[in-house]
């Protein structure tokens, strides 16, 4: 690890003995005789440790730290001067100095300050890099964010990240709320610890309970014979995500009640509590205020979950997002499928953008993996996708979602204009099954034109065969 050092000082003689001082293979030196010179040199080049002289020629030392703080905020400061007293190192510490040295002082006194603040400086970057590889290598799936409202939604997540309340995530089947619970983890300070997720519609209400809170052994018949750490204490320190939160049972409910309040728990069987740390994020596709209502859901829980909330939207309402998934999830499966997929082309990112993706991201996802392991082609195309639908439901196919196809033939004597109306027709009656008030609606006319362009393009003795098709 190499640091970058830079020394200002108006003595030119002090600035270089200083540079001699503290030269080792693992230090890079800069020296600046004047403040101004240093601001230059800080705008192409950045630093972790500045050693400044309290009395500069240009200006004092202490302003120059709030100049530097600008485009240096995560460096450290060691201020050093000849004429040291206790008003003029609090005034430095105040500041923001690390540390303040006199210039007298041993040389062996200078240089332990200085190795004494790249410790806290290779601590610091030590952190960030086990952060960053953490994340990497066991973090969460990349947040696709291209939409303004994911844009704003990663920015609220991080804010609340940086706090250890209790979060509650909404949003449609396949929006991705586990995704989201992830990221929220790897960007808080619990990041180093685990992140737990259990589906709470998964696992039958008798096991739920053993499996959130563990048990003592021999605490029922069949139990382990030496006992069971639950979720609960196993993300201890962490985060443990519970999604279908709604499907927890009255009495769960109010034990998970009772931890997010007291941070304790109790294992089955056990009669001493225990104290743990856990964050608990939760997420739902219900609506817990109507199960409230209906007496199916605490209300007091509820309110506990929802110190913090975000919403996330369906797939169809960030198509900003759709093509920017669709290449991270073609690149996930070219790496597994052995694949070389380079490219979307125009026909297949039209209907992707396009495509209504009631199963959201899920849903999405599930399709490219399909098209993955059929292709052989470099190019995603339409009729590459084609390939991937589903003998058993035709969900996928054109005629069936909302959006339209023309398939024109420009010979001569052809009124593309016209031809163009004819189908569009034709695509929204099919679509409806015929429901005049409906295709008109899809195709955003009146009734009475599109009653209009059935007579024009004499289309109502077509219409029984239309229904059927």
């Amino acid at each position: 690890m190499k640091f970058q050092i830079h020394i200002v000082d108006d003595e030119h003689t002090v600035a270089q003995s200083l540079k001699r001082i503290l030269t080792t293979s693992e230090r890079e030196i800069e020296v600046s005789n004047s403040g101004y010179e240093a601001l230059k040199k800080t705008e192409t080049k950045s630093f972790d440790l500045f050693i400044l002289d309290y009395r500069l020629g240009d200006m004092d030392g202490i302003q120059l730290l709030e100049h530097l703080k600008n485009t240096s905020a995560d460096a450290i400061y060691i201020f050093i001067t000849a004429f040291g007293n206790v008003e003029t190192a609090v005034r430095a510490m105040k500041a923001g100095a690390f540390d303040f040295i006199q210039k007298d002082q041993n040389p062996e006194v200078i240089r332990f300050t200085v190795q004494r603040a790249l410790d806290t400086i290779r601590l610091r970057k030590e952190v960030e890099l086990l952060k960053n590889s953490i994340f990497q290598e066991r973090g969460p799936r990349k947040m696709v964010a291209e939409s303004p409202v994911m844009k704003e939604i990663l920015q609220i997540a991080e804010k609340y990240a940086q706090t250890d309340c209790t979060i509650l995530i909404t949003g449609e089947t396949g929006t991705g709320k586990n995704v989201l619970a992830e990221f929220i983890h790897y960007q808080s300070n619990r990041f180093n610890n685990p992140f737990l997720a259990i589906n709470c519609c998964t696992i039958p209400a008798n096991l739920m309970e053993s499996e959130l809170f563990g048990y003592e052994k021999g605490a029922f018949t069949g139990a382990h014979t030496n006992g069971k750490v639950g979720l609960i204490e196993r993300a201890n320190e962490g985060t443990l995500f519970l999604d279908e939160i709604g499907e927890l049972t009255p009495d769960l409910q109010a034990k998970l009640l009772y931890i997010i309040e007291r941070q304790e728990f109790l294992r089955i069987g056990s009669v001493e509590p225990q104290k743990v740390n856990t964050r608990i994020i939760a997420a739902t596709n219900v609506d817990l205020e109507k199960m409230i209502e209906e007496k199916n859901f605490r209300s007091d829980l509820y309110y506990r979950l929802n110190v913090a909330s975000i919403k996330l939207p369906p797939l169809r309402e960030r198509k900003e997002d759709i093509l920017p998934l669709s290449k991270l999830f073609i690149e996930e499966f070219n790496k597994r499928f052995n694949k070389n997929v380079k490219q979307i082309a125009d026909d297949a990112a039209d209907y992707l953008i396009n495509a209504p993706w009631k199963g959201n991201i899920r849903e999405l996802k599930n399709l490219l993996e399909r098209v993955m392991i059929l292709t052989e082609e470099e190019t995603l195309s339409f009729r590459e996708l084609q390939k991937a639908f589903t003998p058993f439901s035709n969900d996928h196919s054109p005629e069936k979602n909302a959006f339209f196809s023309l398939h024109l033939n420009p010979s001569k004597g052809t009124n593309l204009l016209q031809e163009s109306q004819k189908q569009l027709v034709i695509q929204a009656l099919k679509k409806c099954n015929c429901n005049r008030s409906s295709a008109a609606r899809m195709l955003g006319i009146p009734r009475t034109t599109l009653n209009f362009y059935l007579k024009k393009f004499d289309l109502q003795s077509e219409e029984p065969a239309l229904k059927n098709s």
